[in-house]
């Protein structure tokens, strides 16, 4: 691509984010505007020195030439497109990737050329499959669904990316918890982080109609319970359990009001929020399951989750659309889901809302810890890629532009300014994405057992939860250990 039409890319980006950001004023529009500018107009190797997080540099060398086709294989069942526009149309988003993308070909003299492949939870065989079948190291990259890329490392098909010349891991736009959970042995072969749109979006967090909660409690703030770390699971069941009003027809759910709903899956996001992370390191680096998961602490979320599920303040089900159109109807006070609950229906409707982590459980807990949600995208090097140095390259300046350009975009505009309500929700979002978690028993159960619906069950069937975890810590630890003798060795 021509500088020329580089630098038009970057205009047509640029153009439309003052009116955006002239609607709100949230207290980040200088800085979010120049974390814009300056990805466009400095020079990415410059010194970190005296900077603020938006100018954090990259450690790609300056005159890094590649001179390469990057041949990505995505996943064309995403949720939220994140890979690639076609063009700009004016829509902040795609004009943002469309300019990202751009400045990468033109910095790193690459061709980015993207192949599609189905590979969401119904399709990871599909997938599995195109990538087994590439013989001739057709794909370098791998973009995808998390559970699936996850399977694609399981089945040994993706390289280690610590052991790349570009990839720097201490970097703000991979986040803590890639080094804390999903780097073993020294091996990390699949990352996510800012170079994932849809991890923002699937940020596990609880809804709330500001109206609802105002007219029953003026002047208690739901944020100065998160601030003041009193929004534990105990403080949850009390409300909800105070927010249900029957419609009197004698019918439950029909126009009656309730304190929480959510779709079934969302509930698995009390497992995380409550301290535990399913899969763990021992102390020579292996992964087990977390003793935490098969004790004491599992029981007491799980009891404490199954008496919210039992009252009749909390409405659940399969159907994701059903529980969406309660809150959207202004028919419950929390609704559990990521914030592309509000991208998707936010400008309809007709109550003020909020936003706040999911509780911890109680207050001994050091911080709050935020799930992510299934749809995220994670991205690998395929282990054909003849260039794997010059995949690190791009994975770095890929996350490194989207961290400066495209999340500035979708945090600071699409959520904090477009969607929120003030700047207690903006600053509810920081600690959404500062806390997130990956926890490898969601994005490896496709090869090591999909038990997180064994926590939802017991939390909606109010189960024994020793007995269930007797029998699986004797199937799972067999299967992490195959997996480290096979993958991590």
């Amino acid at each position: 691509m021509s500088n020329r039409k580089l630098l038009s890319v970057i205009l047509a980006v640029l153009m439309v984010l003052p009116v955006l950001f002239g609607c709100a004023d949230n207290g980040k529009t200088d800085t979010t505007t120049a974390a814009l500018t300056d990805a466009a107009t400095v020079d990415p190797s410059a010194s970190e020195e005296g900077t603020t997080d938006a100018y954090v540099a990259d450690s790609l060398p300056e005159t890094l030439d590649l001179d390469m086709t990057i041949c990505v294989l995505y996943d064309t069942k995403t949720s939220a497109q994140e890979f690639f526009a076609d063009d700009t149309n004016g829509e902040p988003i795609n004009d943002a990737i469309y300019a990202r993308n751009a400045a990468i070909e033109n910095r790193l003299n690459v061709k980015l050329e993207f192949v599609g492949e189905t590979g969401n939870h119904d399709n990871q065989n599909v997938f599995l499959n195109r990538a087994k079948a590439d013989t001739d190291g057709t794909y370098d990259i791998y973009g995808c669904y998390s559970r699936t890329c996850a399977y694609l490392a399981a089945n040994g098909l993706c390289q280690n990316l610590v052991t790349t010349e570009y990839f720097d891991i201490d970097k703000p736009w991979w986040p803590d918890a890639l080094t804390n959970e999903c780097l073993i042995k020294n091996k990390l072969y699949f990352c996510s982080g800012d170079i994932s749109t849809n991890l923002l979006w699937y940020m596990s967090a609880c809804f709330f109609n500001i109206e609802i909660w105002e007219n029953a409690n003026p002047g208690y703030s739901l944020y100065d319970l998160v601030d003041n770390k009193e929004w534990v699971l105990d403080k949850f069941t009390e409300i909800v359990k105070s927010f249900y009003v029957d419609n009197g027809n004698g019918t439950v759910d029909d126009g009656d009001q309730f304190g929480v709903c959510g779709y079934d899956a969302c509930y698995d996001a009390f497992l995380n929020s409550c301290g535990v992370i399913s899969i763990i390191k021992d102390a020579d680096g292996g992964l087990i399951l977390n003793p935490d998961f098969l004790g004491e602490r599992t029981v007491d979320i799980v009891s404490k989750v199954a008496i919210i599920c039992a009252d009749a303040g909390c409405h659940h089900s399969d159907v994701s659309k059903d529980e969406k159109a309660i809150f959207y109807d202004g028919r419950s006070l929390f609704v559990i889901d990521g914030p592309q609950l509000v991208a998707n229906g936010g400008n309809n409707l007709d109550f003020r809302f909020g936003m706040i982590p999911l509780p911890m459980l109680d207050q001994s807990q050091e911080d709050y810890i935020t799930n992510i949600r299934y749809p995220f995208n994670i991205y690998a090097i395929s282990k054909g890629s003849e260039n794997p140095d010059a995949c690190s390259a791009v994975l770095e300046a890929w996350a490194s532009a989207s961290y400066r350009t495209v999340t500035p975009v979708i945090f600071e505009v699409a959520m904090k300014t477009r969607y929120s309500e003030d700047s207690n929700a903006s600053r509810m979002y920081d600690t959404l994405r500062r806390t997130v978690c990956f926890d490898l028993g969601r994005v490896f159960n496709y090869s090591v057992s999909n038990f997180y619906p064994n926590f939802r069950k017991a939390c909606f069937q109010n189960l024994n939860w020793t007995g269930i975890a007797k029998t699986l810590g004797q199937s799972v630890n067999r299967l992490l250990k195959n997996l480290m003798n096979t993958v991590y060795n």
